[in-house]
């Protein structure tokens, strides 16, 4: 065979392969969507859409972007599927939110406080007058995003947030519980801070979204059984306690993902 049909077999044998690729839109998100020391897309939710990927038998690529990057992509045909994104009517426009959750809840609005002043919180008006940190474009409840009487402190992280309340000049970090519990372990605060017995509930699901311009969208039937499978199976369950509980030394009863 001349040198010219062996490069021509090549490529037509490549070309299935390219048009497999099921680009996920990443923003991070930690510890679910991160990078790890070798800059490789690590945390439970980038492995929940690695299996998915898998039981699909296609590849997946990271497309790494901002929130509002990731959303126009998505919008827009540039990437394929999402996962910790919050469901809106909005987003229902060109997104398909899968049937069957990987959360069956989404994590409670917490609040941190130092060990011996926690019960200072013990419902929402207790947050008046307090200097509360917070994430710098965060959204947690409505009730607490809109309340012009807060003394909100953004700051681009939420480990800034932890060090300003041990030193003094934040009196509270608001926050979802089940980052609050990742960093009180990877910092080290246990025993330094308390959550108030005052919490803000959210039983909300949430779901992998595949986008509705995707060139894999027709297989949608296929996503929805994929995903059925792995909470059927307990995959969902063993990702969660490999990535999350057991990799970060989280106590399950300090706080339920799945």
């Amino acid at each position: 065979m001349s040198l010219f049909r062996l490069l021509l077999a090549s490529l037509l044998l490549a070309a299935p392969l390219q048009a497999a690729g099921l680009r996920l839109a990443f923003n991070t998100l930690e510890p679910w969507k991160q990078y790890d020391a070798a800059g490789q897309a690590s945390g439970a939710y980038t492995e929940i859409a690695r299996e998915l990927a898998r039981r699909l038998g296609l590849r997946l690529e990271i497309v790494d972007c901002p929130l509002k990057r990731c959303l126009a992509m998505l919008a827009g045909g540039r990437a394929d599927l999402a996962i910790g994104l919050q469901r809106s009517p909005e987003r229902d426009a060109y997104l398909s939110f899968l049937a069957t959750p990987y959360r069956l809840h989404s994590a409670d609005k917490v609040f941190y406080l130092r060990r011996d002043e926690a019960g200072r919180v013990a419902r929402y008006d207790d947050l008046l007058g307090l200097r509360l940190g917070v994430k710098l474009g965060s959204e947690l409840f409505d009730r607490f995003d809109a309340d012009p009487r807060l003394d909100k402190q953004a700051v681009p992280e939420n480990a800034t947030n932890f060090r300003k309340l041990l030193a003094g000049r934040v009196d509270a970090v608001a926050l979802a519980e089940d980052q609050g519990e990742f960093l009180l372990a990877t910092l080290g605060l246990a025993g330094k801070v308390a959550k108030a017995p005052y919490r803000e509930r959210d039983g909300s699901p949430r779901s992998v979204a595949l986008a509705r311009s995707s060139p894999h969208y027709p297989r949608l039937a296929e996503f929805e059984a994929a995903m059925a499978a792995m909470r059927r199976d307990g995959t969902l369950r063993r990702i969660y306690q490999q990535h999350y509980y057991r990799r970060y030394g989280i106590d399950e009863a300090a706080v339920r993902v799945e």
